[in-house]
């Protein structure tokens, strides 16, 4: 089946599209912000120094520590030792500061996978400290921590301030949600999509129901709520329209037509990427599924 657009039409529905994307960007990061409890970081580290002078550095040079930054971080008169240094033992006794240290280190998770084949998510994410990390892994982690760490303080010529350091912590983050957006981008572009198609119902007079997820208790079409209905677009299974088709949204393909006997009339297959250079994989890709 073949759907001739009109220029003005294809136009039009790029630019609803651009802007629906940059919306979801922007959501997306403030989520993502949250969920790595980067602000949270600072309240950590400063509950930890009353009790600072019972983490001894005199194997400093072992753990990847140059003498020089250490000189200057421990004769700074706004920073302490570890609030910029990685020590094994308190990573082994707070894994979840892991993400702090690997921040200030500007290094991403999937740049110490790659450097000491660690993954380190399940134990930056683990509030509840239910998974251990090993001695041997605990001094892997702080020596490449420390390492770039140390070669930060040098390049700033020992000018490294407080207000700085935050700043490479916020950077840091922002680069791993920027990477977390470009892997999501795929399902991001299924939402676009299920949100122009809905929004075109509407405009058509044809939307008269949401099929949520979870239930069978059917949300009925309200134009008041149809903004947070497209914001909570994951909640929902697709739509009932007024003339007795339905929309399902789903894997393989992506969303369904259903005629009123229940029969697939039609299948929408969506994939979403940023770099132009994979539109014929993706291409391929979507002919597999059909």
């Amino acid at each position: 089946m073949c759907i001739y657009l009109g220029k003005t039409n294809i136009v039009t529905i790029d630019k609803e599209a651009n802007r629906i994307n940059y919306r979801l960007r922007s959501t997306f990061f403030y989520r993502k912000l949250k969920e790595y409890k980067t602000l949270s970081f600072n309240v950590k580290i400063n509950a930890l120094l009353p009790v600072q002078e019972l983490y001894i550095w005199d194997n400093r040079a072992n753990w990847g520590i140059g003498e020089d930054a250490f000189t200057y971080i421990s004769t700074h008169s706004n920073l302490q030792l570890i609030q910029v240094f990685c020590h094994p033992k308190l990573i082994r006794e707070h894994p979840v500061l892991l993400a702090y240290y690997r921040n200030i280190a500007a290094l991403s998770q999937k740049a110490v996978n790659n450097l000491v084949g660690i993954n380190v998510k399940k134990l930056e994410t683990d509030d509840k400290n239910q998974y251990s990390l090993a001695a041997d892994k605990a001094f892997k982690l702080s020596e490449l921590f420390n390492e770039h760490i140390s070669l930060i303080i040098d390049s700033s010529v020992e000018s490294l301030t407080a207000e700085e350091l935050y700043g490479i912590l916020l950077a840091s983050t922002g680069t791993q949600i920027d990477g977390s957006w470009r892997n999501a981008i795929g399902e991001e572009a299924e939402k676009i999509v299920q949100r122009l198609l809905i929004k075109e119902a509407k405009e058509l007079n044809l939307l008269a129901a949401f099929i949520p997820r979870t239930g069978t208790a059917i949300e009925p079409f309200n134009s008041d709520k149809l903004e947070e209905q497209l914001g909570n677009i994951e909640s929902y299974r697709g739509v009932m329209l007024a003339n007795h088709t339905s929309l399902l949204f789903s894997k393989e393909p992506d969303i369904s037509l259903l005629n009123n006997q229940g029969i697939t009339i039609g299948v929408i297959e969506i994939k979403g990427g940023t770099d132009p250079a994979g539109a014929l994989e993706r291409y391929g890709a979507a002919k597999k599924i059909f």
